[in-house]
This record gives structure tokens, sequence and C-alpha cells, in this order.
């Protein structure tokens, strides 16, 4: 008799994001600030801010999620002081996450056979996944599998990893966790070429704050079932997207391959799609990582998608680039509306796009219950659970 294949399947992932919301166009016009007087009026590269600020104000963005205000975002200096910005928000809402995700999903601290943390704003050993783990009461034997670096990937990356787990171990659980706090990493460069100015304003707009955790298991009941991942490198853009390490903390680069590779990836991602003999159109819904509009733009084009298959990563980037959360957000819209939930079993795609420059993409099945009917003003609380001050 031939056996049935039981696929891993991804729980309705709990995004958590600070209680504070800062207007885009006022995180905008305070970078702008920040840069008054550092270069001559006229310059090159007083143009360049200018042109980039401009670029800025153009995001899809209504308000950002932010651990910090403004005024600590421009004040913040070093990197024991940035860094131990992002553990006291690791701390806030990371924990709250993995703890709701675990809770919601039916699943004790003592059934979890193995952690995936993904961040890429904190610095610490042993690992952030240790103070996780204790924080969880998670078994002594538990894995763990920290991932640091794969910023914005890093969501997309964690439930690839967390599938190819389970296809060894089946009878496993895994808690996936993803964390990034972007607030404290703020730098005004003065040092940089036009081009890398403009990178570097247009990035320090573009961020939130956000952490997430979902489970990962074949007992999952209610999510997506995950059928198969998979993974691209494109040669030749190892420094598209990147920290640069120094004495004041991690510097973030962005150059247009970042943009500019989101082509090179779409075979990769339809050929995923194809293996299960669909073809974009057969798709509902996807959650792809909302990188800004153009990410957004080139990936609907490259995928041949319509607006309404885009529409969670427009969703999500409303509140600015979550990073290694995003995906899992983009899936938590996806459940929690009703204009996206698909039927059950429906065909779904998901993608991050980040550091390397790649794609981490998994395909799988819709399994999303109809939700208890809410109060309008509750919208935020559906898809993110709550806000930890």
């Amino acid at each position: 008799m031939q056996s049935t294949v039981v696929y891993p399947k991804l729980s309705v992932p709990v995004v958590v994001v600070p209680p504070r919301q800062i207007p885009h166009g006022e995180l905008v016009d305070a970078v702008r600030r920040g840069y008054e007087g550092v270069f001559p009026v006229g310059s090159p590269r007083a143009r360049a801010v200018d042109r980039a600020v401009a670029m800025a104000g153009r995001l899809a963005i209504d308000a950002h999620p932010m651990h910090l205000d403004p005024g600590e975002v421009m004040g913040i200096r070093g990197l024991a002081a940035r860094n131990a910005a992002a553990w006291n928000a690791f701390r806030a809402y990371a924990v709250p996450a993995a703890e709701t995700a675990l809770r919601r999903a039916g699943v004790s601290a003592h059934e979890v056979d193995a952690v995936i943390l993904e961040t890429s704003t904190l610095i610490a050993m042993p690992s952030p996944i240790t103070e996780l783990s204790r924080a969880l009461s998670l078994r002594p034997d538990c894995a763990a599998l920290p991932v640091f670096g794969m910023g914005c990937r890093g969501g997309a990356h964690a439930i690839t990893l967390a599938h190819t787990w389970l296809r060894a171990r089946p009878q496993d659980t895994v808690l996936i966790v993803t964390a990034d706090i972007a607030s404290p990493h703020f730098h005004i460069e003065s040092e940089l070429s036009e081009t890398a100015l403009v990178g570097s304003i247009v990035s320090s707009t573009l961020f939130s704050d956000a952490a997430a955790a979902a489970v990962v298991s074949a007992g999952v009941e209610e999510g997506i079932e995950l059928l198969d991942v998979a993974r691209y490198e494109v040669p030749g853009t190892p420094d598209a997207i990147a920290w640069v390490a120094t004495d004041e903390g991690m510097r973030f680069r962005l150059t247009k391959d970042a943009v500019r590779s989101i082509p090179a990836v779409g075979p990769t991602l339809l050929g995923l799609v194809a293996g299960q003999g669909w073809t974009g159109a057969d798709l509902a819904v996807c959650a792809l990582h909302s990188g800004g509009n153009s990410i957004i733009r080139d990936a609907r084009q490259a995928l041949g998608l319509t607006e309404h298959q885009v529409a969670p990563a427009w969703l999500s980037l409303s509140r600015g680039n979550l990073m290694s959360s995003a995906v899992l957000d983009a899936i938590a819209l996806i459940a929690g509306r009703d204009d996206l939930r698909p039927e059950p079993g429906a065909p779904v795609l998901g993608a991050g796009f980040g550091p390397g420059f790649g794609t981490d993409a998994f395909v799988g099945r819709a399994l999303l219950p109809t939700p208890c009917p809410a109060p309008a003003h509750h919208e935020t609380s559906e898809r993110h659970d709550v806000a930890i001050a």
C-alpha cells in the first residue's frame, strides 16, 4: 500500500510590534533635519540628500511601529547603546510573540523539539536564542538554531529551514521566531558617496520594528500546509544589502542591485510553483516580502501576478518594512482578512528577498478558518496580536 505524505504545517503567525506609531512623514522629516548643515548647500551630496528625502517620501508607508522615538533614533550613539536598545526590544516583543504563538497553536513549551531564531539587529553570545529558550521554559535538550544576518529573508528562511528539519524528523515540533529592531541603528553618514548616501537615507526611512512567531509541525491544524521550498542566490550581488561593522555600530548598506535582482529570482519562484503543477495564475494569494515599492512591483511583474495576489505585501508595507517578520506579517494578514483569505486548499506562495542577494521561498496550501467577527477597532489586534509597551 502506498503511504500518504504528511506535510508540515505553519500555524498562523503572531506578529508583535511596538505601541509607538511614527507617521512616515514625521520620520522622513526627522532624517532630513538630521542632515541639515552636514553638507554645504548646493553641493553634490546636499543635492543627493534632497533626492533621497524625496524618494523616501514616496514610499507606500503610513506609519512606523518603532521601539525608539525619533529623538532617540537620531541621538543614540555607539555600538553598546544601540545593541542595548535592541536587547530591550527583543525582550519586549520576541518573547511575548513566541508565548502567544505556542498558546494559539495549542503547543506546550515541553513539546517544542527545535527553535529557530532569525535576527540581524542584535549581537550577543550566547545567542539571544538562549535567553528566549529560558524565558519560554523550553526543554534543556531542545535543539537551537540561531541564525544571524539573513535580514529581510529571515522569516521565509526560518520557514524553509523548519520545513527541511521536519522532512528529516517528521514527528518534531518546531518554533520559529523572528526579531529585527531597526530603530537603534540609524546613522548620519557624512563620508558616503552620493549614490551610497541615497541608499542609506532611503533605507533609514523604510524599516520598522517587529517580532513574530509561529509553530511548524504536522500536527498544526490551521495555517499553511508547506509542500516545498526553494532558495536562490543571485551571482555577483553579495554587497547589494549588507551591514558594515564600525566603532560607532553596524551601518546599513543598500545598492541598486537589490532592486535590479528581483527579475533574476523570478525563474526560481516560478519553478517552485511549477513543481506543484501550478502557474502564477493558480495562486490564490502570495505572502511576499514588503521590501519597498519597487520590490513589490518588480516581483509582481516577474511572476505575472495580479494586484490582489500581491495585496498582502502592500498592506504590510503600510507599516514599513518589518525585515525578517515581514513575510510572517503577510501570512497573518492573509489569515485575518476576509478579502484576502483563500478557500481551504488554495495554492499560496511565500518569498523573502534579502542579503545574498537572494530569495528563500515556499509553496503550500491554505488551511485557514473564517475567524469570528470582531469590531472594526480590533483590526490591529487581529493582525498583530498585541502591542507590548
